[in-house]
């Protein structure tokens, strides 16, 4: 991979490694002519024979002294180091050489950079950092082979260029051994091991004569240093990571094409090359190649524009595909397909400078303008994934588009490919039809490969930004600063990551499991945006009815009243708290199911309000809130009670006139306790007049949305979305709605979305900027989102699905009940229909009957779903608090 622009900037004096030492640096330079003259003066007068005479002369007069001198130096020498002999980290041997192998980058065809089995990091700092003889900047992705970390470093800098291979143990970070031999020089190429040979590549773009090394793994574990088994000289860099299979090596070596090597010395004792398919017919070669069932596949980049196959055996040409750009993804193989990146752009360039210098190479070669012009016409962003059927290679099954370049290889696991690009989204799409199931933005430039885990996918952006995802839904879990900007693609095992970087060495981070926060549920439904899918669980096939729970009987009654529920329930921590709602009583719930959420629940514990209850509960392990009442009531407040028993804590009045919908984090509450805006209090309540703050933006429509650093809400008059500074209150921005809200705010594709009578309008978080409007119908009930998509009811029964990122109609349907927003999960939703709850799978685009719901029986569903751990959870007009189980085969 083409670094040039990096190291071309990183090797100009003014930008040296360490920016702090530039000005003096500079300064040397200003008088290094000077201090040259006084040295070669100096050189030639004692050269002159006479001065030299004189000096022998000297010498062989006080050979005594001299002698001595000599002897003592030698022997301080010796004694030094005896008495301080050179520091070697004390690690075990290594217990399983041999037992595991990382084969080719990314350690298989499928790319995945995972050890399977591994345990999975989900938070945590970084734990250690390894650099060596000043070398800090890691460019290639580490192999992780039982207990070692096999990875090569680079220095280029303007007086020292060079590299190593090392062997390094995984939980300590300690050195086992190097391979700092032969002039080594920096190395982009990351290492590939089986059994007890490593074979890497070397040099950078610069190098011309680049090698490729063999190490013998077992005799470095005896020796603690790097014992080479062969190399050979190539005629070009070799930035391509190796390939080993069948006994054999696959590498790119750049402009000097494709080679194989047998893995094992030759007869001489060196490398023995099979076969060498030359640079002129196969320029550019510098992806990873992959090999599968006898056939060789690579990618070729500039000049190229293919991706290739050849025979294994004898480097024969199978068959050629071209490219409209420059190959510079490797290529991954899952299932009988070759999926492979593309696109105009490097590590340092974007396709607008490849274009620019482009521009200029020709300009400096007498081409007219529009010679020029045609011969970059094609140089532009953008970005495709290709998926090729082995079995019928002559075109691509489905092709992918991006915005930019995709520079690291696509990570295929269960049915789905995974990948970054330039354009700082990270895909995952369907591997079989190349479907985006979701996307996440990064905010920041994915040149890497992720490594993908069976429950995380693992992203590093080119700012130096680790990120765990959640693998079913692309949900943010951990993330970590890595102190550095990186080009190394992660590795993961060993519940750690490793990863290189530019200046910070090679890092691991992380610990096995995520880290356990204290639980919470923000508001109706998880909080705005969200939409019953508490837990990432899947969606059975069917569902069958479990039990319904409409309350207790009166103390000395006989039958159990008659009860109503207007809201969903909020489930924290194996607790549902539910609003019920009688003739003579109506307050608060608590229902508990202990290990079985199929079997009926037991009511822990009722608070009565002097309002029914029309708002969802929400709370943390510290404390229950809800609002009694609805706009129009007197006596209305928000309560804040003890979890576990119940007791009223405190209580904030709010106004007859205000929603009274509200959200809570972990430590404030946002609540439209006035109808003229929002009040901040904190999470304890203080009595009135201690407000945090209170923001005066007009009669509020739906909960708030919480930002990082703003609150957004709905406001009536004038019809609009205001943004408030979250900690002041103070006004931050202000975008008009075509007519009144009648949803809440919520976030999707870094948009705020409101539902109003024309449909649904959005305005970018960061200033209410650049409105869009999209005419889908009067919306009714609640706006719910996930990274991928933005799904309402319609007052006439439709349920329109659309894509927030580009405001594009993904799927609508013609018999949802008013007012119930339906639970995205994934892949797949739920949605309440006349007479059933249907099951609508994304991917297949296909609707089926999840379960049978009537008016007779169990009733009219009158709240949205609930799902944890696959039981769904609802209210009907009959039988008061729903579970739904899943269905057995």
């Amino acid at each position: 991979m083409d670094l040039s622009g990096f190291l071309t900037s990183a090797a100009k004096p003014q930008l040296a490694v360490i920016p702090a030492a530039a000005p003096i640096l500079q300064a040397l330079l200003v008088v290094l002519p000077a201090i040259l003259v006084a040295v070669g003066s100096l050189i030639v007068t004692m050269f002159k024979p006479s001065t030299m005479k004189r000096v022998l002369h000297l010498l062989w007069t006080q050979k005594v002294a001299v002698l001595l001198i000599i002897a003592a130096v030698v022997g301080l020498i010796y004694l030094y180091g005896v008495l301080f002999p050179p520091v070697i980290d004390e690690v075990a041997a290594a217990s399983d050489i041999g037992s595991s192998d990382w084969l080719l980058w990314r350690g298989g065809p499928t790319r995945r950079g995972f050890v399977p089995g591994s345990e999975e990091p989900g938070h945590g700092p970084i734990l250690w950092t390894f650099s060596r003889d000043g070398i800090k900047d890691f460019y290639a992705s580490p192999a992780i082979v039982g207990d070692r970390v096999y990875v090569t470093s680079a220095r280029w800098e303007v007086f020292k260029k060079d590299g190593a291979i090392y062997s390094i143990e995984p939980e300590t970070g300690k050195l086992v051994w190097k391979f700092k031999s032969d002039g080594y020089r920096a190395t982009f190429s990351s290492p590939a091991v089986s059994g007890k040979y490593l074979v890497v590549g070397e040099g950078l773009h610069y190098t011309r004569d680049a090698r490729v090394f063999c190490i013998d793994i077992e005799a470095s574990e005896k020796a603690r240093e790097g014992v080479k088994l062969w190399d050979f000289r190539t005629g070009s860099h070799v930035e391509s990571s190796p390939c080993i299979a069948d006994g054999k090596v696959f590498i790119g070596a750049g402009d000097d094409g494709m080679h194989c090597f047998q893995l094992e010395p030759g007869e001489d004792g060196g490398a023995k090359r099979l076969w060498h398919l030359e640079g002129k017919d196969y320029p550019d070669c510098e992806t990873s190649p992959v090999y599968h069932e006898g056939k060789v596949y690579f990618g070729l980049g500039n000049g190229g524009n293919a991706i290739v196959c050849v025979s294994a055996d004898d480097g024969k040409e199978l068959w050629r595909l071209k490219t409209p750009c420059p190959v510079f993804g490797s290529p991954s193989i899952a299932g009988g397909k070759l999926y492979i990146g593309m696109g105009y752009g490097d590590f340092i360039n974007t396709a607008e400078d490849v274009a620019a210098k482009r521009r200029d190479d020709l300009k400096t070669k007498g081409l007219s303008d529009q010679q020029i012009e045609e011969a970059v016409r094609d140089i532009k962003p953008g970005g495709e994934v290709w998926c090729v059927d082995l079995e019928a290679p002559g075109k691509p099954k489905w092709t992918f588009k991006t915005g930019r370049v995709i520079l690291g290889a696509v990570a295929v696991a269960d049915g789905k490919a995974y990948f970054g690009s330039r354009d700082e989204y990270f895909y995952c799409v369907s591997a079989d039809t190349g479907t985006l199931v979701r996307k996440w933005n990064a905010h920041a430039p994915i040149l890497t490969s992720p490594a993908v885990a069976d429950e995380h996918v693992y992203v590093i952006t080119e700012t130096g930004q680790l990120y765990g995802l959640d693998k079913s839904d692309l949900s943010m879990v951990w993330d970590v600063s890595l102190g550095a900007v990186s080009m190394s693609s992660p590795s993961v095992a060993r519940g750690h990551v490793y990863v290189g970087t530019k200046g910070n060495g090679l890092l691991c981070l992380g610990r096995p499991g995520r880290e356990k926060e204290p639980p919470i549920w923000r508001g109706a439904l998880g909080g705005p945006g969200r939409s019953g899918w508490t837990d990432g669980s899947t969606i059975t096939a069917r569902g069958v009815y479990g039990w319904g729970y409409a309350g207790e009987p009166e103390e000395g009654a006989s039958e159990r009243p008659q009860v109503t529920m207007d809201a969903p329930g909020a489930y924290l921590d194996e607790v549902f708290y539910v609003g019920f709602n009688a003739e003579n009583a109506s307050g608060l719930a608590r229902l508990s199911f202990g290990d079985k959420l199929g079997g009926k629940p037991s009511q822990d514990w009722f608070a009565p309000s002097k309002n029914p209850i029309h708002l969802s509960a929400a709370g943390t392990g510290n404390s229950v809130f809800f609002v009694d009442g609805r706009p129009g009531d007197a006596d209305r407040a928000l309560h804040r009670l003890d979890p576990k028993t119940g007791r009223e804590l405190s209580m904030y009045p709010v106004a007859s006139d205000a929603s009274g919908e509200f959200v809570i984090t972990r430590d404030c509450l946002f609540v439209a306790a006035t109808g003229k805006g929002l009040v901040c209090l904190d999470n304890e309540f203080p009595e009135p007049g201690k407000e945090l703050w209170q923001a005066e933006v007009g009669p509020c429509v739906g909960a708030p949305l919480v930002g990082d650093d703003v609150i957004v809400v709905a406001v009536q008059s004038p019809p609009g979305v205001v943004a408030v500074d979250r900690c002041s209150g103070q006004v931050r921005w202000q975008s008009p709605l075509p007519s009144a809200p009648q949803t809440g705010p919520v976030l999707a594709a870094e948009k705020v979305w409101v539902g109003h009578a024309g449909g649904v309008s959005a305005a970018r978080l960061a200033d209410g900027k650049e409105p869009v409007t999209v005419a889908c119908g009067n919306v009714s009930g609640t706006l719910v989102c996930d990274s991928d998509r933005l799904a309402c009811v319609t007052s006439d029964g439709q349920l329109v699905v659309l894509n927030p990122a580009t405001g594009d109609e993904s799927a609508r349907f013609a018999d949802a009940v008013v007012g119930l927003a339906p639970l995205l999960a994934g892949d797949a939703m739920l949605y309440c229909a006349k007479g059933s709850i249907q099951r609508y799978d994304f991917a297949a685009a296909k609707a089926e009957r999840w379960a049978k719901i009537t008016a007779s029986w169990p009733g009219n569903i009158v709240t949205p779903l609930v799902m944890v751990d696959s039981h769904v959870f609802f209210a009907t007009d009959k039988r008061g608090f729903v579970c739904m189980k899943p269905k057995k085969g």
